[in-house]
């Protein structure tokens, strides 16, 4: 991977006076990279930074990776959350069905179609975040990976 840039503070938000974050452009770039078509290609990579100052690489592979931590936490936040909703959901979604069903033996079936309903629903909800939303944030996690190896080469021009 290559990354032009003039100076180094180009590299950090120009927004930040102590530039402990890393500039957004800069970060959407080298996500960019984080694709499974190239996961296994970007594992041992080495980012190249050209530019005629000289660049601080250690502080810039510190902002690296404490931006890279964060989204990591992120989804850790996102995965979590979403196990909370899912045993939510299956715990209502049981709890309604079950109600639904001796609900069905004393009440009328309008009520029951409805409680079978929400309860089905509520299982439905649970069933999808568990089976497509949780692989799907570990799945961009791993992608991150390649980002948190990265080896560093600046080259003067």
């Amino acid at each position: 991977m290559l990354l032009r840039i003039d100076s180094e503070a180009e590299l950090y938000n120009p927004y930040d006076p102590t530039q402990t974050r890393i500039n957004d452009k800069v970060y959407s770039y080298l996500k960019s990279f984080c694709t499974e078509a190239d996961y296994e290609k970007h594992l041992s990579d080495t980012l190249q930074i050209i530019c005629s100052e000289p660049v601080d690489i250690n502080r810039f592979r510190s902002v690296l990776e404490a931006e890279v931590q964060k989204d990591l936490d992120e989804f850790d936040r996102q995965i979590a959350q979403n196990r909370k909703r899912v045993i939510l959901g299956y715990v209502i979604g049981i709890v309604l069905s079950a109600a639904g069903v001796v609900l069905a033996l004393l009440l009328d079936q309008v009520l029951l179609a409805i409680i079978s309903f929400l309860g089905t629903s509520a299982v439905s909800d649970a069933f999808t975040t568990h089976s497509r939303l949780n692989p799907e944030i570990r799945r961009q996690k791993k992608l991150m990976e390649p980002l948190r190896e990265l080896k560093f080469e600046v080259i003067r021009q």
